[in-house]
């Protein structure tokens, strides 16, 4: 069974008891017997992303489930590197700037962390400060980008590559400069960096609710994928 599903590291080690990924719709099959299993394995937190918008109603003694997140994957066919705007710039300082810690703050407000009631907002504050930093020393992420306006850290992405895919995990942009073309921009700069990988597609998402960001995505030029059902599966006491 451990070839459907992930331990991650990095989870784990932050909250420090036991996280799991659960690959593809494994769950969807005998649900009962395998979260007996990964509860006898004493895994504490299970990931798992699925098509069934009701997953959270199925109950078992093991785990309590919450949907967490409903998210809009994209994708968009790469051909050609462009010009990278003159403001945006490869960030390598450590510790960063705290304009910066904000900004993936406000990238995962409204994600799985940000979503979760079991999560603080400490918690939370701390998982995203850690993420960004991580990200910047390569261990989630290739590179980082950010956007300054005026020496003012204004928005940033994070570049990450599989083979010749390559993912934008994080992305925002002060919201006081929303509509002036920053996220183009960047979103431009991600998919000139990607080329230059050798990668052909970018993927990335958002929420469903977030409106605003699928209409700037779908201006850009991506498809947007069918919905995806984000579950957080907490051990029962």
């Amino acid at each position: 069974m451990s070839e459907n599903f992930q331990i991650q590291e990095w989870d784990t080690n932050f909250f420090g008891f036991k996280v799991v990924k659960v690959l593809d719709d494994f769950l969807d099959r005998e649900t009962k017997l395998k979260l007996k299993s990964l509860y006898e394995e004493k895994t504490e937190l299970i990931y798992y992303t699925s098509k069934d918008s009701n997953f959270a109603e199925f109950e078992n003694p093991f785990y309590d489930i919450s949907l967490v997140s409903t998210r809009v994957p994209i994708i968009k066919k790469m051909t050609n590197s462009t010009k990278i705007h003159p403001n945006i710039s490869l960030y390598n300082e450590l510790p960063p700037d705290e304009s910066l810690i904000s900004l993936a703050r406000s990238a995962g407000e409204h994600g799985r962390f940000g979503k979760d009631s079991r999560i603080s907002e400490q918690v939370f504050n701390q998982i995203f400060q850690h993420w960004i930093t991580n990200s910047i020393k390569k261990v989630l992420a290739e590179e980082v980008i950010v956007y300054k306006e005026n020496g003012k850290i204004i928005g940033f992405a994070t570049i990450k590559t599989e083979g010749n895919k390559g993912y934008a995990p994080l992305l925002a942009v002060d919201r006081s400069f929303e509509g002036k073309g920053v996220s183009f921009a960047l979103m431009r700069a991600v998919e000139t960096r990607l080329v230059e990988h050798g990668c052909d597609h970018v993927m990335s998402g958002t929420q469903e609710i977030n409106k605003k960001a699928l209409a700037i995505f779908k201006r850009y030029g991506t498809e947007s994928q069918p919905p995806e059902y984000i579950y957080h599966l907490w051990k029962k006491n």
